[in-house]
């Protein structure tokens, strides 16, 4: 009878350091899992953001503007025979 008590409180002791051991290797895993993870979309991160620096570099040089809401536009007449050139509408000029 006694042996048996014993018994019984040594399978459980035993049981609850496998449980505990089952709960270690499950964090254990997850932290690998997102360890992987995070060092994969950090390589593609680093990838686009490697990619996006080559893009801004070739970018064209830029100045700040007092108006940024206006466009430049080109102002030189049309220079064919319509909508605005010589011998075209609009401008009243004959040779």
């Amino acid at each position: 009878m006694i042996n048996d008590k014993f018994c019984d409180l040594e399978k459980r002791e035993l049981q609850d350091k496998i449980n505990s051991l089952t709960a270690d290797n499950a964090l254990l895993r997850s932290n690998m899992d997102n360890a992987a993870q995070t060092a994969f979309i950090n390589e593609k991160f680093n990838t686009v953001a490697t990619e996006l620096a080559a893009i801004k570099a070739s970018q064209p040089n830029t100045v700040p503007v007092q108006w940024p809401q206006l466009t430049a536009v080109n102002t030189t007449p049309y220079m064919g025979n319509f909508y605005g050139g010589f011998n075209g509408w609009g401008n009243n000029i004959s040779f």
